[in-house]
């Protein structure tokens, strides 16, 4: 270990005072400090602390600035620069849910407001408990906005804004237990019958391959390619935090796509036949048809669109797929993930993709 040379206060002849020492590499190093000889002693006793620990008393007190810096930025002055830099290496829906989440936060001004290095893990639980108590929302909503700031927390510290995280472990608010979906073959088609055939299109598809809402309605032509040998096919998907991956497709979603598409050679697949470009929501429709056939999870709540992923993998575990083999199907990195999305009767093993029923002619 190199001789740490004790860190010298010398006034000068203007009445200031100048700290020296020698820098962990051996340069001598020679720092003003104003005119306070008190703070000259501490930041002295400060510097020789960073020295025996082999740090750069420099860069130590850069790094110091820009953190007091950082504890003066509010979150939402530092929202900008986080999806700037962050969000937009992120998927395109991943980065809607960050403006989202935003949007709520900003209604609380007293953690919108705070300077981004003095959030704590009680002014974030208070924001939570707020939210639930005042708005009435669901635990799983207000962990996606705690997780949003412990994210930009995290973020400026990685760009060393910060020292640390004062959220570090931070814990999330238990949520409901996972949602119990069983619907029959016959209840899908029935929802297919009420819905207006473009619209049904776009739930078939759904309930065959098990892919989320936006990347069903942002599928283009370019990104599938149908096999030469087998009625099956791939599709280039861009998945939850930009992941880009190949899916199979099987050989009901096949017949579906080559209806649609007939001819054409690019552009979306799903088309809204009343703009004539791709469809930006479904819901009303869907809401419509599922309110009016009374289709509900097991414990008694609307289905929604997304259920339909919880009704594909269900129903591929009811004819007997593994959860390691369904895992892919969804996209999911986490087995316990897809076990989040299946309600199981556990019968028999070993079917493949393509044994999901067909629902239409095609």
């Amino acid at each position: 270990m190199a001789r740490i040379i004790p860190v010298r206060v010398v006034k000068t002849q203007y009445g200031t005072h100048s700290l020296h020492y020698y820098s962990p590499d051996g340069h001598r190093r020679r720092l003003s400090v104003g005119s306070d000889k008190q703070n000259a002693q501490r930041l002295a006793v400060k510097i020789t602390d960073w020295l025996l620990d082999g740090k750069d008393p420099e860069r130590e007190m850069e790094r110091a600035r820009q953190e007091e810096q950082a504890r003066r930025i509010s979150i939402t002055d530092f929202f900008p620069v986080f999806l700037d830099k962050h969000g937009n290496l992120q998927s395109e829906n991943m980065q809607q849910s960050y403006i989202y989440s935003f949007k709520n936060i900003c209604r609380c001004p007293e953690l919108a407001l705070s300077p981004i290095g003095s959030i704590s893990k009680g002014l974030l639980r208070d924001y939570q408990m707020e939210r639930i108590r005042r708005d009435n929302a669901s635990p799983a909503t207000v962990n996606r906005e705690a997780a949003l700031i412990t994210k930009m927390v995290s973020f400026a510290v990685e760009r060393e804004l910060l020292m640390h995280s004062q959220l570090r472990g931070f814990k999330m608010l238990k949520e409901a237990p996972k949602r119990r979906v069983r619907l029959s073959v016959d209840q899908i088609r029935a929802l297919l019958d009420e819905l207006p055939a473009p619209l049904a299109d776009v739930v078939e598809f759904a309930i065959y391959q098990g892919f989320r809402k936006e990347n069903i309605l942002s599928l283009r032509i370019e990104k599938i390619r149908f096999h030469d040998l087998t009625e099956t096919g791939e599709v280039d998907l861009v998945l939850k935090r930009g992941r880009l991956e190949t899916k199979m497709l099987g050989r009901p979603a096949v017949n579906l796509l080559k209806r649609l598409i007939a001819s054409r050679k690019e552009g979306y697949v799903f088309l809204n036949p009343q703009t004539g470009n791709r469809w930006f929501s479904i819901h009303k429709a869907f809401n419509q048809a599922v309110r009016k056939l009374r289709l509900q999870t097991e414990d008694g709540q609307k289905i929604t669109f997304h259920d339909l992923r919880h009704v594909f993998g269900t129903w591929l575990r009811d004819a007997g797929v593994s959860l390691d083999d369904i895992r892919p199907l969804m996209g999911h990195k986490d087995r316990k993930m897809t076990d989040h999305y299946i309600t199981e009767d556990r019968v028999a093993v070993g079917m493949q993709l393509n044994k999901i029923p067909v629902l239409r002619r095609q």
